[in-house]
């Protein structure tokens, strides 16, 4: 997927389309893992579809159970590039120097 067909509604079917393939990995119904993650069969049939409407929370959780939770680490993180970041490393330097004298 390119940034020319990405939107909110492609990703989430996307991942619902991941989550479906995870669970038919691990060769689960959508009854037993929608009752593991605490949720309805219904409401775990349309996380598999893509549903807007679904909780981050349960995401979250279909996430930890899936051994991916870390994955969700970076999302929203602030994006620095090489300069912002040597800069940042300069400054914090030059005030540790300040203090030592």
């Amino acid at each position: 997927m390119n940034n020319n067909e990405l939107s909110s509604s492609s990703l989430l079917t996307e991942l619902g389309n991941r989550l479906k393939q995870a669970r038919l990995a691990r060769n689960e119904s959508q009854e037993l893992f929608s009752s593991r993650l605490g949720i309805s069969r219904q409401s775990f049939a349309k996380m598999e579809k893509g549903d807007p409407a679904i909780a981050i929370g349960h995401w979250l959780n279909a996430s930890q159970l899936l051994g991916k939770l870390l994955s969700w680490k970076s999302v929203l993180q602030s994006e620095k590039n090489l300069f912002d970041q040597f800069e940042q490393s300069q400054s914090g330097r030059q005030r540790a120097g300040k203090k030592r004298k």
